[in-house]
């Protein structure tokens, strides 16, 4: 985009040049805009935390409870804890997991819990969109 000075051709379209608007000191020159570098709101270990997330459940966002001896012996150890030690990129593969489940139609509660962990909405649309796209369309069966 581009910046047009009309300050040098009004003095001549206008019948009176020399009034007290024209008297005031012009800037020398004038700067271009340059916009802002555009950064990528998500960056490679964020975007594998998503694609990871695909294979959660929704029941790896409850509490885990501890086996008692008697099912550990039964049942054997405890299999490992999917959630990250990073709350930031926990939160995202929260937010990554509802989504991979619900779709577009996310609780508010999960928007809530991202914005607090220190996503923004840029971040969190690019999230939604980025499973949007990698999710198959949806095969309908003729009725």
């Amino acid at each position: 985009m581009a910046f047009v000075n009309f300050a040098d051709a009004a003095p001549a379209a206008l019948p009176i040049a020399h009034s007290a608007i024209f008297a005031m000191r012009r800037p020398e020159a004038v700067e271009p805009y340059v916009a802002p570098p555009q950064v990528a709101p998500l960056d490679a270990l964020e975007r594998r935390v998503i694609e990871l997330a695909r294979g959660d459940g929704m029941e790896t966002l409850n509490p885990r409870r501890k086996r008692s001896w008697l099912a550990r012996l039964i049942l054997g150890p405890q299999a490992p804890s999917p959630v990250l030690a990073n709350e930031r990129l926990e939160a995202l593969r929260r937010l990554a997991v509802q989504a991979w489940h619900h779709g577009y139609t996310l609780p508010a509660s999960a928007l809530h819990e991202a914005r607090k962990a220190g996503w923004d909405e840029r971040q969190i649309g690019a999230v939604i969109d980025m499973i949007g796209r990698l999710q198959p369309p949806v095969r309908r069966l003729a009725a």
